[in-house]
């Protein structure tokens, strides 16, 4: 992946929205990047919102097309972009830091950074992925959010937001370079995920304590209750609790 070029905008919906709308009027490459210092509508996974103060954090969306990738295949990229990020923050947090599945980084049990991944698929092949990705860098304010953290609260220093989006671009280029090796990305995410030893989950609108055994390269999560009971689930049946 070659980054074409950075677009800086003040404010937005949503950087991924942004990009959408750049897509719509062809004015965007793959490699482009959308990075803003606010936007009013951020969400996550499962359209949960995602708060951000002005300035303070890192809110980009990649715009990238993958050479060939099936659609049935496309959590390689959610992996790849996972550890991109994981890598990013523990370059200036010394804190532990873990992919939470499916989309969050945790530093230790507190959420740091959130990944939407928006793929498009024509025929079968996955045609674009738009990749958003915020990473709380200075904000130490987190309204009603309790499992909210920052680069700065683990650290107590304020980090120029460009040094860790330049992080960040180069964890990107390296992982994205290792994405046709299907087995060094998923065994590097399951050495890197949370709740091997031990999380709180719902399963099917249930209460679990039990532990994550892996997480296969489709998305799929193995789950060993507390029932001792092994199962597969995808994220529509499975929420990962914090600790």
């Amino acid at each position: 992946m070659s980054t074409s070029k950075i677009i800086k905008v003040n404010a937005t919906r949503s950087t991924n929205d942004k990009v959408k709308m750049l897509i719509k009027s062809k004015k965007i490459l793959s490699g482009d990047l959308i990075i803003a210092k606010y936007q009013y509508g951020g969400r996550g996974q499962l359209m949960n919102k995602w708060y951000s103060s002005y300035g303070k954090n890192l809110l980009c969306s990649l715009f990238y097309k993958p050479l060939d990738i099936n659609a049935d295949r496309t959590f390689i990229i959610n992996q790849a972009v996972s550890l991109a990020v994981l890598k990013t923050i523990r370059k200036f947090n010394n804190e532990k830091c873990l992919i939470k599945w499916p989309n969050d980084i945790l530093s230790v049990n507190k959420k740091i950074a959130g990944i939407l991944v928006e793929n498009s698929l024509i025929s079968g092949k996955l045609s674009h992925s738009i990749i958003g990705v915020g990473i709380n860098v200075n904000q130490v304010f987190f309204k009603s959010l309790p499992n909210a953290t920052s680069i700065k609260k683990t650290s107590n220093k304020n980090i120029v937001v460009e040094r860790v989006l330049d992080e960040l671009i180069n964890n990107y280029k390296y992982y994205f370079t290792k994405m046709n090796d299907i087995k060094y990305i998923n065994d590097e995410y399951n050495q890197n995920i949370f709740g091997k030893k031990g999380c709180r989950f719902i399963l099917n609108g249930k209460e679990y304590i039990g532990k994550i055994i892996s997480i296969s390269n489709t998305g799929i999560i193995k789950l060993n209750t507390n029932s001792e009971e092994i199962g597969n689930y995808d994220s529509r049946q499975v929420k990962l609790l914090y600790d």
